[in-house]
């Protein structure tokens, strides 16, 4: 019976070693170690959802580890293997690993480094008719310019 957690724990250091990886490559950019030629952008809420997931990978494993220590110990007593509410948990605490990850790789790459030194977030999401002034400019409707594309 240690198939299964053998497999969960495999997933678990998968999905750690991501958010790991992912937050000390964030950290790397934000120091100046990795890509010091730009400027940083705030890089804190990409990071901060890698660490959580890194925390929910962390918590994870240790109630497997702990389900999988009952699990033997009813065993050993010739019990039924009895309640799972630990292999939940840790099913959960992985269900919010994947999320941090999925969430920390999806507001990284929302945020936009343009040349103009300041960093924004572009999740932003525009509808409807762009507006008529352009850096100063009045651009007609339908008019095609070369620095801007077609309006």
């Amino acid at each position: 019976m240690q198939a299964p957690y053998k497999q969960f724990t495999a997933m678990l250091r998968l999905v750690a070693a991501f958010n790991g990886a992912a937050a000390l490559l964030l950290t790397a950019f934000s120091l100046g170690i990795v890509g010091a030629d730009t400027a940083s952008p705030d890089l804190s809420e990409p990071l901060g959802y890698f660490l959580a997931g890194l925390g929910a990978c962390g918590l994870a494993q240790a109630l497997v580890f702990l389900a999988q220590l009952r699990r033997a110990r009813r065993m050993r007593l010739s019990l039924p293997p009895g309640g799972h509410l630990g292999l939940i948990l840790a099913v959960l605490a992985f269900a919010c690993g994947v999320a941090g990850f999925g969430l920390g790789c999806w507001s990284a790459s929302g945020i936009d480094t343009s040349d103009s030194g300041q960093a924004t977030n572009t999740m932003a999401v525009y509808a409807g008719k762009p507006p008529a002034h352009f850096g100063g400019k009045k651009i007609a409707p339908g008019r095609m310019d070369a620095s801007l594309g077609r309006i």
